[in-house]
């Protein structure tokens, strides 16, 4: 018994965690929607990017090694 709570506990987590990283991605009120960078989307990209020069920018670039 002891060990079926374990389990289904651990399950929850993991169900939790997956559903957390792997989620649709929420943004504050206000703010644009997040999107993936590609060839089809680069020039609105760097339209957005450019539109206000004197508002700071960051961008982050991720890779996965």
């Amino acid at each position: 018994m002891k060990r079926a709570v374990i389990i289904l506990v651990v399950l929850a987590i993991v169900a939790l965690a997956g559903l957390y990283l792997w989620g649709p991605p929420k943004v504050p009120a206000g703010q644009l929607p997040l999107t993936t960078l590609s060839a089809a989307n680069f020039t609105t990209f760097t339209a957005a990017f450019d539109a206000d020069p004197n508002v700071p920018r960051l961008l982050l670039l991720f890779s996965p090694t």
